[in-house]
């Protein structure tokens, strides 16, 4: 087959806009016929240099146009090269197709626009967003080409020395090995080029603090009544030991999410954390009775606000909810650093104790999988107890 030609055309409809300016297209030639594609730039006819088809200099801007189109050119051309080293043919009526096909070099730009492109829950953007400007810092530019054991094991060497624990440089070379794969599937590299098959990541098993059941009954009994903010910021902590929710879950409950269905008070709300996206209609949905939860002591919390403002519980930031947890954990005394997260392993671990399976503990988190609920759910010794004593071994 012949070799396709491209070239620029300016103004080629003769055929100048409301400002006087006349579009410059890439013409591709094959065979006799001819296709043209839109660059998006516009000039006056005597900024366009017909002889050596570049915007001269009597255009202001003409160093970054001309950079804009050769851009372009460059990229619709390693769009050919790559579609025929896969021994595919291009022809006129495919180019459209062959373009429209972003053809990545860099694996940051491609690792940018899948986090983009794939439906993903925003929290997850966030992770991989961080993964992706921690490696701009330690390397400016990233060729496919580049990633391999030794540039991995040097990754690795600058994250530590930032001061990041074993779990944290996991979940970074997670994500990595995450858009590794993708390019991979993609045809973006070889199989054979795969580093992960020889920088093998690491994880260890984290500990997930919690109140044990006595620890939680202090903390009931924590009179903080002389302390309104603290009062309150121990009462929305209650009430995450209590029903398992997320920070960013309470913060977000209004009155009417609570509902009495046959004598139950029922708490009804979406996961914001399960949502896909910006679209709010892929967020899960759970539906907790109340009543059936820890003696119903949520809902005492629920009565004690449920006419005060719109959300119930948007008191405070987490950073500042945990700042006032560090205050109130001084007045327990407690040997255990307490967050805002340790109430959702709180309930978890609790609800274990007191003989929930954990397939409802799972459906009381939200989680789609046990596996993750078993990683909060501990074991205490005297759950283990309990249930030792009730098997009769003859």
């Amino acid at each position: 087959m012949a070799q396709m030609k491209i070239s620029l055309v300016f103004n080629r409809i003769k055929r100048l806009n409301q400002n006087g300016k006349g579009l410059i297209q890439i013409c591709c030639y094959l065979d006799g016929k001819r296709t043209y594609f839109s660059t998006g730039v516009h000039v006056k006819p005597d900024e366009w240099d017909q002889k050596y088809s570049i915007v001269n200099n009597k255009n202001g801007d003409y160093e970054e146009l001309n950079e804009e189109i050769d851009r372009q050119i460059s990229e619709l051309k390693e769009s050919i090269k790559f579609k025929k080293q896969k021994g595919e043919s291009v022809t006129l009526k495919k180019l459209k197709e062959v373009k429209d096909e972003k053809i990545y070099t860099s694996f940051y730009d491609f690792m940018e626009d899948q986090i983009e492109k794939r439906n993903l829950n925003e929290a997850t953007k966030k992770t991989q967003r961080r993964t992706l400007s921690v490696l701009k810092e330690f390397k400016k530019e990233l060729l496919f080409k580049d990633i391999d054991v030794i540039f991995l094991m040097n990754f690795q060497r600058y994250i530590e020395l930032k001061g990041l624990k074993t779990n944290s440089v996991y979940k970074y070379f997670k994500n990595i090995r995450t858009y590794v794969n993708l390019a991979i599937v993609m045809d973006f590299m070889e199989n054979n080029d795969y580093p992960f098959k020889k920088f093998k990541l690491k994880q260890v098993n984290g500990n997930r603090d919690f109140l044990t059941p006595d620890e939680l009954i202090k903390l009931e009994n924590l009179d903080l009544s002389n302390d309104p903010i603290l009062e309150k910021a121990k009462d929305i902590f209650l009430f995450s030991c209590y029903t398992g929710l997320r920070f960013s879950d309470i913060v977000r409950l209004e009155k009417n999410f609570f509902k009495s269905i046959n004598n139950i008070i029922w708490l009804d709300t979406d996961l914001l954390k399960s949502q896909i996206n910006n679209d709010i209609t892929t967020r899960k949905n759970i539906k907790l009775p109340l009543d059936k939860l820890f003696n119903g002591k949520a809902i005492n919390i629920y009565e004690k606000y449920k006419d005060e403002k719109k959300y119930l519980f948007d008191d405070f930031s987490n950073t500042e909810i945990n700042e006032h947890l560090k205050t109130i954990n001084k007045k327990l005394k407690l040997d255990k650093k307490i967050t805002f997260h340790v109430a959702r392993h709180t309930c978890a671990t609790n609800l274990i104790y007191h003989g929930v399976p954990i397939t409802t503990v799972q459906k009381i988190l939200g989680h789609e999988k046990v596996d993750v609920t078993q990683l909060y759910a501990k074991v205490l010794d005297v759950t283990l107890l309990n249930d030792l004593d009730k098997i009769d071994f003859g």
